[in-house]
C-alpha cells in the first residue's frame, strides 16, 4: 500500500458468493479497483478495497444478494480519523511535536562559573537585562552584542563568553585581578589633607614632603606633591606616604528614654504569592500586607528539576509573627554607657587608621531624651590621594 492509497483510507473486506469468480467478474464490470485479492475459501474472498469505493461495492454487493463482511480500517486517514475523536491524545501529540522543535531553540537555565569574587547573583542579574534570561533564543544567546552588554553592566568582569548546549546557557568570566591595578601607574597624584590638624609623623615613600612634625595644616592643603624638582626638570610620580595628625571631633547622640519592646506572640498569619520570575502573583485575598508590629519570615520552595535545574517558578509563604507590645524604660546609666560607646565605634568607623586620646562628653536628660556630646581629641592618618591635572605643579617651578 502506497501513500496515496494510505492518505486516502484503504478498506478490508471479505466476500461471501455462491460463485465468487462471478461475483469479481460483476465488480470488475463497475469499474471498482480491488487489491491484494486472495481466496480464503471455497466462497470467500478476502480483498481491500478503497474507502470511496466501498460503498458503491457494498449496493452492488446487496444488489446481487451476496455477503461483504468488513474486518479493519487501515491507512493513514482512518488513524487521523481516530485521533479526531480523541481530542486529549491529540492535543498531547501536537504539545509534544512542538515541544520537540521549540524547546532546543531555547534557554531555559543559566549558569554561571569563573567568579570568585562578583557575586552570581549579580552577573545573572545582569545578564536578564542584557537579554541572556529564562526563554531567550539560543542564536541571540551566543551574539557579541549580549556580551558587550553583560561586559558594560559588570565593570569587575574582565571578559565573558557563553557557551549554550540544549536548553543551558553557561556564561564563563574572567575577572579583573585588582581594580586598583587597572589605573596607570605612572598617573600624577598628590597626597591632601582631609582635615585640620598637628602633624604628629609624616613618612614619605615616593613624591616631595610639602609639610614637617608639628605643622597646623588645613583640609585641602597638599601634604605630599607628586611632583619632585630636579632641577632642570620636574619629575611628576604617583605620590606614596602616611601622614599622622592630631585632629578634633564633634559628635551629639540621642536615644529616647521610653521605648517598646516585643511582649508575648498573640497571632500568627500567612500570606502566599507565587513567583513567575520577577513579578509576584498574589493567590488570594489575604496575601496583601499586615498592619502593626509583627516580625516576616520569607520561604520559597523554587521549581527544580532533576538534575538540579531550577525554574523561575516558586511558591513564597510569608509568615507574620504578631506581638502583644510591652513598654520599657532605659535607665540613666545604661543609656549613658551605649551613647559613649555607639559614639567611639563611630568614630573610629569614620577614620581610616588613629585613635582617640582625650574624649570630653557631656550627658544630659532632658523631654524623655539622654543626649550626649562630646569633643575628642584623635590621633588619625590624614593624607587622602587626589589626582593632579599634567601641568599643575603644586607651586613648584623648573
Amino acid at each position: 500500500m502506497d501513500f496515496w492509497k494510505s492518505a486516502g483510507g484503504m478498506m478490508e473486506a471479505e466476500l461471501t458468493s455462491a460463485e465468487p469468480g462471478a461475483a469479481l467478474a460483476a465488480i470488475n464490470e463497475r469499474n471498482i479497483p480491488l487489491f491484494h485479492v486472495r481466496q480464503e475459501g471455497d466462497l470467500t474472498v478476502a480483498f481491500l478495497v478503497r474507502r470511496r469505493d466501498y460503498r458503491q461495492l457494498s449496493a452492488l454487493c446487496e444488489k446481487r444478494g451476496e455477503t461483504l463482511r468488513l474486518c479493519r480500517r487501515l491507512g493513514i486517514y482512518w488513524t487521523g480519523s481516530r485521533l479526531l475523536h480523541r481530542p486529549l491524545l491529540l492535543a498531547g501529540l501536537i504539545l509534544f511535536l512542538t515541544a520537540a522543535l521549540y524547546l532546543p531553540t531555547r534557554i531555559f537555565f543559566v549558569r554561571v562559573e569563573g567568579n570568585t569574587a562578583v557575586p552570581t547573583r549579580l552577573i545573572l542579574e545582569a545578564a536578564g537585562e542584557s537579554g541572556i534570561r529564562f526563554g531567550a533564543s539560543r542564536r541571540e544567546v551566543r551574539s557579541e552584542k549580549m556580551k558587550n552588554a553583560l561586559l558594560s553592566k559588570v565593570p569587575e568582569l574582565q571578559w565573558a563568553g557563553v557557551n549554550t548546549a540544549g536548553c543551558v546557557a553557561t556564561i564563563s568570566v574572567r575577572e579583573r585581578t585588582d581594580p586598583k591595578l587597572t589605573q596607570q601607574d605612572s598617573a600624577v597624584s598628590s597626597i591632601v589633607a582631609s582635615r585640620d590638624g598637628f602633624v604628629l609623623s609624616a613618612t614619605v615613600t615616593r613624591g616631595t614632603a610639602l609639610c614637617r612634625v608639628g605643622e597646623a595644616v588645613k583640609a585641602g592643603q597638599v601634604l605630599i606633591s607628586g611632583y619632585t624638582d630636579c632641577g632642570i626638570c620636574i619629575q611628576a610620580t604617583r605620590a606614596e606616604g602616611e601622614i599622622y595628625a592630631q585632629t578634633s571631633r564633634t559628635l551629639t547622640a540621642v536615644t529616647p528614654s521610653q521605648w517598646v519592646f516585643r511582649g508575648e506572640p498573640t497571632d500568627v498569619r500567612k500570606k502566599y504569592s507565587l513567583l513567575l520570575g520577577k513579578k509576584r502573583i498574589n493567590l488570594w485575598k489575604d496575601s496583601g500586607n499586615f498592619r502593626g508590629s509583627c516580625g516576616r519570615m520569607d520561604t520559597q520552595y523554587i521549581l527544580t528539576l532533576p538534575g538540579g535545574f531550577s525554574l523561575p517558578v516558586a511558591l513564597c509563604v510569608e509568615t507574620y509573627q504578631f506581638y502583644e507590645p510591652s513598654p520599657g524604660e532605659t535607665e540613666a546609666e545604661a543609656a549613658k554607657t551605649a551613647l559613649s560607646g555607639f559614639a567611639r565605634r563611630y568614630l573610629s568607623r569614620q577614620m581610616i587608621a588613629g585613635s582617640i586620646l582625650d574624649p570630653e562628653e557631656s550627658f544630659t536628660a532632658d523631654h524623655g531624651l539622654y543626649r550626649l556630646e562630646g569633643n575628642y581629641v584623635c590621633t588619625e592618618m590624614i593624607g587622602r590621594v587626589r589626582a593632579e591635572q599634567i601641568g599643575d605643579t603644586n607651586g613648584k617651578s623648573g
